[in-house]
């Protein structure tokens, strides 16, 4: 018997090996712990962009209000009334009335 066959049959021998194995084991879990950290990443980032999406489409919606207000108040009743050529005072009225379309 060689002293390389007394190696191989010792529980040290058999040790070895176990650790071989058990180093791929914590290669496994660490692939799992990067798999579910970018999972998480991904998942933040796509409610992220949608988040985004709908705070512009709010701003989009916010800016055309105002614009519409904007031009609301611009065009103070008065102003229609001069543009559809409609009296707003009596006297206009009259004045209307007496001039040839």
């Amino acid at each position: 018997m060689s002293l390389l066959d007394g190696l191989a049959s010792s529980p040290r021998a058999s040790l070895q090996s176990s650790k071989a194995r058990m180093k791929k084991l914590p290669k496994k879990s660490q692939n799992e712990k990067y798999r579910l950290k970018y999972l998480r990443l991904r998942k933040a980032a796509k409610a992220t962009v949608f988040e985004n999406a709908a705070i512009c489409d709010e701003i989009a919606r916010l800016e055309e209000k105002f614009l519409k207000a904007k031009e609301e108040r611009r065009s103070s009743p008065t102003d229609l009334a001069f543009m559809m050529r409609v009296p707003s005072t009596p006297w206009a009225i009259a004045v209307l009335e007496y001039m040839p379309a």
